[in-house]
């Protein structure tokens, strides 16, 4: 299993709604007062995990040069904080470098490859089984060895900082264990939606039936024939969230190490604690309770250069005709083919070889790379982002992770959604539902064909009535979402009023 198909897994199989089933006033001791003006962010490396951090902390330094960013995370993130540090200084000279602290230990997804599962399962009633057995997991894979040692070299960095204030990831335990083990303000920032984090702050009367549930890929509201399945996996996953012997064990081993209240999921969430989301009016299922310490940013993304000057070649390439970007690993040989046999679009694929097979199935492609309509590199210079910000973007296909879906949203774009499990099917059909997209071989997810995948991205572009209406849906979001201040701008407001606390 690559980094990549872990993260998506780790980032939307377990929503944390269940953690936060209770607002309770905040029992904790007075915040100790770090220095004005310095930000400490610390956030796992991997892009759909840290994807939110990176980009809040760009936007800090071009809108507020004065502060003193930190950044504490793992080696991989280190050359992207030196392009952003770089970017900043073009649109703000007067910004400094982020200050990055280099942790050591195995990182979220290398934690959870040493378990060697599989995580692909199926939508609905067989598929929450799977959910609610990995959750434990999910919720955090470091062994009781690691988590101390980062426990501990988190401590050094933050006495060391001294940070106002501390922006954490909703899922790096060892670090939330330590900020408030040292009593220092912090806040969230999250890829994750409001359903995900606080379908247990809804009232009871809609709580179980009303909101689709985890990897159920029910449209909102949940059609009344699917409310008992419904009611039945929310049931099912807040008891994989309570029964976790493993945790409980992990947890007992790190009280009698000295930590006070570890991996604690019924208190991630306070009241009185910042706590930003990405969740885009119009995007997401709406909520009916917000609890007053919520902001709703829209979409959280990364200002990196233009495209043209990520990678000016491929940004040229793009103006030759429409594009569709393609960011699976799986082999598309035969989905691929078809489509470019169809329509006349150029496809730029994203290619990461997943297993062992012959480089004969990419036969029938090499037309289409003779002809130079298909490039298929194993990774992309420019920030996919900027790639869709160019216009030049049709469509967009992904496997339904959060940051892939919003940043599809925001550029206004069609997007095909291959999901393979968890809450990647409700990406899918939240895409459907409100008709901005199209869920991929929908009848026999997680399986699926060439010609079944081809057939899902031609009903997004081949021209007919329905490919129409998704495109003027996908173009009027995003036209709304491009009116309004930048999600990166607002989370960045946000910690800027919380680094001056005197």
């Amino acid at each position: 299993m690559t980094t990549r198909r872990i993260l998506l897994g780790a980032l939307l199989a377990v929503s944390l709604s269940y953690f936060l089933l209770s607002e309770n006033k905040p029992q904790h001791a007075p915040y100790i007062q770090g220095k004005n003006g310095t930000v400490l962010f610390i956030s796992n490396s991997e892009h759909g995990l840290s994807n939110v951090h990176l980009a809040t902390s760009s936007a800090l330094l071009e809108n507020y040069p004065n502060i003193d960013v930190h950044y504490a995370s793992f080696p991989s993130v280190r050359p992207k904080l030196g392009r952003i540090s770089s970017f900043a200084r073009v649109k703000t000279p007067e910004a400094s470098d982020i200050v990055f602290h280099e942790l050591k230990g195995p990182t979220f997804a290398q934690a959870i490859v040493k378990e060697g599962r599989s995580f692909i399962s199926p939508p609905g009633w067989a598929g929450i089984a799977s959910l609610a057995e990995h959750i434990q997991l999910w919720i955090s894979p470091w062994s009781v060895e690691d988590h101390i040692e980062l426990f501990e070299d988190l401590g050094a960095i933050i006495d060391k900082v001294d940070p106002a204030v501390v922006v954490l990831d909703t899922w790096f335990r060892p670090a939330i264990d330590i900020t408030r083990h040292k009593s220092r303000q912090h806040a969230f920032i999250t890829p994750n939606t409001l359903v995900d984090n606080f379908l247990g702050n809804q009232p009871l009367r809609v709580m179980f039936w009303k909101y689709p549930a985890p990897s159920s890929g029910f449209p909102f509201p949940v059609p009344l024939r699917n409310i008992p399945e419904n009611i039945y996996m929310n049931m099912r996953y807040i008891y994989g969230a309570m029964l976790t012997p493993d945790l409980s064990a992990k947890k007992a081993l790190l009280r009698e190490k000295g930590l006070r209240e570890p991996i604690n999921l019924f208190g991630i969430h306070r009241p009185d604690v910042p706590w930003i989301t990405q969740t885009t009016e119009g995007a997401m299922i709406p909520v009916e309770f917000l609890p007053s310490n919520i902001t709703c940013a829209g979409p959280i993304l990364l200002s990196g250069a233009p495209a043209s000057q990520q990678d000016p070649e491929v940004a040229s390439w793009l103006k030759r005709g429409p594009t569709i970007l393609i960011n699976l690993g799986s082999n598309l040989a035969v989905t691929i083919a078809r489509v470019l046999s169809n329509i006349d679009v150029q496809i730029l694929w994203k290619f990461n070889k997943l297993g062992e097979y012959s480089n004969d199935v990419l036969l029938p492609l090499k037309p289409y790379f003779n002809s130079d309509r298909l490039r298929a590199p194993n990774w992309l210079l420019a920030d996919p982002s900027s790639l869709l910000e160019t216009g030049d973007i049709v469509a967009s296909v992904h496997h339904g992770g959060s940051n892939c879906y919003h940043e599809a949203i925001a550029a206004g774009l069609p997007q095909i959604i291959l999901p393979l499990w968890a809450d990647l099917y409700n990406f899918a059909a939240l895409a459907e539902t409100i008709g901005v997209g199209v869920w991929g071989c929908k009848e026999t997810t997680p399986d699926w064909t060439g010609d079944c995948l081809a057939n899902s991205i031609l009903k997004a572009l081949d021209g007919g009535r329905d490919s129409i209406s998704v495109r003027d849906k996908a173009k009027k979001l995003g036209d709304k979402v491009q009116s309004g201040s930048k999600g990166r701008d607002i989370a960045a407001g946000k910690i800027a009023k919380l680094a001056y606390v005197g």
